[in-house]
Parts: structure tokens; C-alpha cells; sequence
């Protein structure tokens, strides 16, 4: 009864938003979604049913400012939070021909697969090392800042500042700084047929915070989070393939990784999809070998679409398997 009762306040605080922007500009602010539900089984000791996302926006421009526009966004994860929580809060300035300036709670422009929206990727789930090296991967990867972009058809740059150290409910601790910076180009860019390469990079100083996806769960640590990766992608007709190297050099450690994904679509709704990716984190107890895995997606109408894969990692002597089938839906 607690979780319906924050979803109808949730839904409550939407509806009212929207009344609001209705009676003060005669303008609505468009809304969507999308749940994604999705069966998964490790062929061994779990086969279960999740609601793996699902999400609701507003966005919009404001009436007499159009260059000003906004989002707000909720997520359900019935396998992590079983709650619903605000996501995204951000206000976004167009500069004309100088860029866009974004402010307020959102993913920060670092890796190139974490800012693709997780609804447009032909895999069900970004790769380990991307997951595992996301700045503030405890909180959905969003981080409360300011972030200057500038985008033309074959370059984007970006650079941000961000609270470095988030201590619950998400203030800083400290005075330091999360600083971040993307760049990407089209080294070849005609017609159906362009090739990309790009970088971004991130700094912070820690000051004592744990991070599960690198260290042992009970790690405090203290001291210099350098992080960087490299990024390439091609497009050809219908044959797509990107890939990126990301490494953390935390104090004199590094954890790194890689991965790479082949996608070809054919008979216009359907795609096959192949993919390797490699994660080597800094807890012992954890098996870093090479995932590898085929996929095949069904898209049914728009972004709606039927999607599943199986992976396979060595482990000594055996292999550990993985399945997923999931159907997204979207609203709009």
C-alpha cells in the first residue's frame, strides 16, 4: 500500500505541474514513458520476472522563453528500489549558435554508451565496465550541476562541473568538484556511411565514499578519481558498430575495461546483434573474464519492441550463462 501511495502522489504532483503550466501559459507540457519488463534466468539458481524500468517525464519549453525548456523524470525498479524516484530534474539554456548550458540533476556528458538513452540501444543492458565506472552509480548516475555543450552534425564538446563527493539525500560534503569533459568528431561523415572517434575524461577528489563496483563493498576511499576512455563508431546502410575502453586510476590503482557491439537490421523491424565486453574491477573476489553473446530485437511499432540475448563468461572449468527476454513499451 506505501509504494501505491507514492506512485498516485507521484502521478498527483505531475498532473498538478501541468494544470499549473496550462493556466499560466495556455501551453501543455508534453509527457511520456515507457516500462520495460523483462523475464531473466542464469540457467542455474534464479529464472525470475522484473520490471526492469519505468519511466515518467514532462518536458517542455516555456512560453514567452523558448530557448528555456525543462524535464522531470520518475523511475520503478521492482528489482533495485520497489519505489518510485525522481531521476532527472534539469532546465536546459539554448545559446543560439554558441551551444546550450544544462543545469540541475542528470547524467554528465562522460562514456559514450551511459548517455545513450538505455531505450535506443539494440542491448538489453549497457556494458559492465560502464555500469561499473558511471560517477555516481548509486544514484542512477546523476550528479546536481552545470554542463556547456556544443554540437554541430559531425562535432560535440562538452565540459561540466558537478558536486564531487554526495553524501544522502544527495548534498555535497565537501568543496570539491566533479569536473567533466566529452568530445567527439565524424572523421568521415557522407550520406549512409560516417565513422566517429571521441574521448572524455573526469576528475574529483574522494573523500571517503565506497564504491561497490570497484572496490570491496566496505572500501572507504581517499584520495585522486582520474577516469578516461576512448570511443568509436561506425555506421554503414544498415550495419552499426560501436565499441569504447574506459579506465579509472583511483590513487595508484586502476580498474579498466572494454567492449565492443555489432548491430545489423533487416526487413526494416528486426535486428541481430553481437557483442563481447571485458570489466576488470579491483575486488578478488570477482571473475573478470570476457563476456560474449548473440541478440536478436523485434521492433513492433516506434520504440516498442521485443528484445533478447543470451551471454556466456568462463569460469575456470565451466561457463556462467545468462538470458534475457524483455518487451518495451512506450506510451507516446
Amino acid at each position: 500500500m506505501g509504494q501505491f501511495k507514492k506512485l498516485l502522489v507521484t502521478i498527483l504532483v505531475l498532473l498538478t505541474f501541468r494544470s499549473v503550466a496550462v493556466s499560466q501559459s495556455g501551453n501543455w507540457p508534453k509527457w511520456n514513458g515507457y516500462i520495460q519488463t523483462r523475464v531473466a534466468s542464469n540457467f542455474d539458481k534464479f529464472t525470475e520476472f522484473t520490471v526492469r524500468r519505468s519511466k515518467l517525464w514532462v518536458y517542455g519549453s516555456l512560453p514567452k522563453a523558448n530557448y528555456v525548456s525543462y524535464k522531470v523524470q520518475m523511475v520503478y525498479r521492482s528489482f533495485k528500489d520497489e519505489t518510485v524516484v525522481l531521476q532527472d530534474a534539469l532546465a536546459n539554456i539554448r545559446l543560439r549558435n554558441f551551444g546550450e548550458v544544462k543545469i540541475g540533476r542528470f547524467v554528465p556528458d562522460f562514456m559514450l554508451q551511459r548517455i545513450q538513452p538505455d531505450y535506443e540501444i539494440p542491448v538489453l543492458e549497457r556494458a559492465s565496465v560502464i555500469n561499473s565506472l558511471t560517477i555516481n552509480e548509486k544514484q542512477m548516475g546523476r550528479e546536481v550541476g552545470a554542463q556547456y555543450t556544443l554540437q554541430s552534425n559531425a562535432f560535440h564538446f562538452s565540459v561540466g562541473v558537478f558536486n564531487a563527493n554526495v553524501d544522502a539525500p544527495s548534498h555535497s560534503k565537501d568543496n570539491s568538484f566533479l569536473s567533466t569533459s566529452r568530445l567527439e568528431y565524424k572523421v568521415i561523415h557522407q550520406n549512409n556511411f560516417w565513422v566517429s572517434i571521441g574521448g572524455s575524461v573526469a576528475y574529483r577528489y574522494l573523500n571517503g565514499l565506497t564504491m561497490a563496483n570497484i572496490y570491496n563493498a566496505d572500501s572507504t576511499i581517499i584520495g585522486d578519481d582520474f577516469r578516461w576512455g576512448v570511443e568509436t563508431q561506425l555506421h554503414w546502410n544498415k550495419f552499426d558498430l560501436q565499441g569504447e575502453y574506459v579506465q579509472a586510476n583511483i590513487n595508484s590503482d586502476a580498474a579498466k575495461g572494454w567492449y565492443g557491439i555489432a548491430c545489423y537490421s533487416f526487413l526494416t523491424k528486426y535486428q541481430v546483434i553481437a557483442l563481447t565486453e571485458k570489466y576488470i574491477d579491483l575486488n578478488p573476489d570477482t571473475n573478470n573474464n570476457c563476456w560474449v553473446g548473440v541478440g536478436v530485437n523485434y521492433k513492433i511499432t516506434g520504440k516498442t519492441k521485443l528484445m533478447a540475448d543470451f551471454k556466456a563468461q568462463e569460469e575456470g572449468s565451466e561457463y556462467n550463462y545468462l538470458g534475457d527476454i524483455q518487451l518495451q513499451v512506450f506510451f507516446n
